[in-house]
């Protein structure tokens, strides 16, 4: 999930002051299920974005790495690149060691020794429910120690280390990419896009940046080029991890290869910008796409954090069926329909496309890029703008199509993990304080009811809470895909807290993507999330 953009950090906000008293009270249910430390065994790229406290100020930070776990809780070696904005990148920090738990539900705990320093992770697998070797699973930094203190979501998944080598083999080919974070003066900053890449070299590159709003009248690619390549001075961890460097349209990166599949990226100049790009198959011209698809985005506005969630039918070349929800500085904003739609495939960049609708509840259009992994999944930056309005939004997610419909209790069932991340605003005294928030958990769903327990890392406080029990309800409006204009929705109990309202929009049994809806009153809470079903 995209961090939302710089919070505002006070040290004063407490842990009481963020949930409130009176709250719910919920006991975290016993682990069940087929996890073991054996679920986590061989090498793992991972990603965070969040906030760390450098010195007496706080920054946004972003790592990307590669650790290697024993099977038996070690973890063995690997390699961390680290970007604070306004500090600058740190190359290649070696991971000497460090240990892992896994519960029999999935949840665990991760921590990564660098030197004389360490860094720990809340981590929940989100597969190997069988007993298999896990492939992937979503992590929260939590990490709070005499000399570091930094938050962030992400997650890390299996590399193929067949595809390491002293060349580029894992990265061949067509991809479609999402770098999201700041840009070098610190402002929020976005860029989508594909390239390909052959022998380290990459050519056929266009992309779309939205950089703090300045966007083009009408959305327009950038045609790049660049290179990917052993990085000369660290020339050991491309075998051992997948690890390498990049210059693409004039930034520079370390990369790690996760599989012919994925390529993890972080910026070491030019800002801080991080993400994933994913093997694109061939495309056809025109593209299949049609169907019935929900998106989340998420960055910031104007007035702070902004999220987006919804839903839409494409027909042809317009849209229909339209169902989102917008929080937009804790302003809560529902559309229910949307008039003036068009959908327009780019034939020179096929995959590319543009879509636009005027929400039924707001006085802008909205206009997203997108450009397509496949015909069911990609990758979306919004550049809304007006004559008559100035838009400063800087947001981007995915898109996904929806599958599996109906949905209901009798396929929204069994174990899931849930992540969000935003920002919240906590209320000390007099004054209110606006911050990062980090949240896993693993819960299981039964008859729509969730029972589970969680992590929270609401960076004010300092101190992560973790080990605390979860629970709540999801409500599916019609048959769950919002094509009849019927929201679902859910709601969160978290042990010491008020319930917290969301709205949830199902792409398929497996996958949801989530945002806060409780902010109508005014500013309390901006996260945007993903529930995903442990396989």
């Amino acid at each position: 999930m995209n961090r939302l953009g710089t919070a505002l950090v006070s040290a004063a906000a407490l842990w009481l002051a963020a949930c409130g008293s009176g709250g719910s009270s919920v006991q975290p249910p016993p682990p069940t299920g087929k996890f073991s430390l054996a679920s986590l065994s061989g090498t793992y790229a991972f990603i965070t974005s969040g906030e760390v406290f450098s010195g007496a100020t706080v920054n946004p930070l972003a790592r990307v790495g590669s650790f290697t776990a024993d099977g038996k809780g070690g973890i063995s070696g690997g390699v961390e690149d680290v970007n604070v904005s306004g500090v600058g990148a740190t190359p290649a920090i070696a991971i000497t060691g460090g240990s892992y738990t896994v519960s029999a539900d999935g949840r665990g705990t991760l921590t990564l020794v660098l030197g004389q320093n360490s860094i720990n992770f809340g981590i929940v697998l989100t597969s190997g429910t069988n007993g298999s070797i896990a492939s992937d699973g979503l992590m929260i930094d939590e990490t709070s120690t005499s000399s570091q203190s930094s938050t962030g979501s992400g997650n890390f998944v299996l590399q193929n280390t067949a595809s390491f080598g002293s060349t580029i083999p894992g990265s061949a080919g067509a991809y479609v990419f999402d770098f999201a974070g700041l840009d070098g003066t610190q402002a929020p900053d976005s860029i989508v896009g594909q390239f390909t890449v052959s022998s380290g070299v990459v050519s056929a590159g266009v992309q779309d940046e939205n950089d703090n709003g300045n966007i083009p009248a009408t959305p327009t690619p950038t045609a790049f080029s660049g290179t990917m390549a052993q990085d000369p001075l660290h020339t050991s961890t491309l075998a051992s991890n997948g690890r390498g460097i990049a210059a693409l349209n004039g930034i520079q990166y370390v990369f790690y290869i996760v599989d012919a599949g994925r390529v993890r990226f972080l910026s070491t100049s030019g800002g801080m910008l991080s993400g994933d790009a994913v093997a694109q198959p061939p495309v056809a011209n025109p593209v299949a796409f049609g169907g019935s698809y929900v998106f989340i985005v998420a960055g910031t506005s104007g007035s702070g954090g902004i999220t987006r969630v919804g839903r839409f039918t494409v027909n042809g070349s317009s849209l229909s069926n339209i169902l989102a929800d917008t929080n937009d500085a804790g302003k809560f904003e529902p559309t229910d329909s949307g008039s003036n739609t068009s959908v327009t495939l780019d034939q020179a960049n096929p995959g590319r496309g543009v879509l636009t609708f005027t929400a039924n509840n707001l006085s802008v259009p909205l206009t997203f890029v997108f450009y397509l992994s496949s015909a069911t999944s990609g990758v979306i930056q919004e550049q809304s703008q007006s004559s008559t309005h100035v838009v400063v939004d800087v947001a981007d997610g995915s898109l996904v199509a929806q599958t599996g419909a109906p949905f209901s209790s009798g396929n929204i069932t069994g174990p899931y993990a849930l992540n969000w991340s935003g920002l919240s605003v906590q209320q000390g005294g007099s004054f209110a304080t606006q911050d990062e928030e980090d949240l896993l958990a693993q819960a299981t769903i039964t008859s729509l009811a969730l029972s589970g327990t969680f992590d929270i890392f609401q960076f004010t406080n300092g101190v992560p809470q973790t080990g605390f029990g979860l629970g709540g309800n999801i409500t599916l409006g019609g048959d769950g895909t919002g094509n009849s204009g019927q929201r679902s929705t859910m709601s969160i109990n978290l042990h010491g807290a008020n319930p917290i309202s969301f709205v949830v929009y199902v792409a398929s049994p497996q996958l949801a993507f989530f945002a806060d809806s409780s902010n109508s009153s005014g500013p309390q809470r901006i996260v945007a999330g993903v529930l995903r079903a442990q396989q």
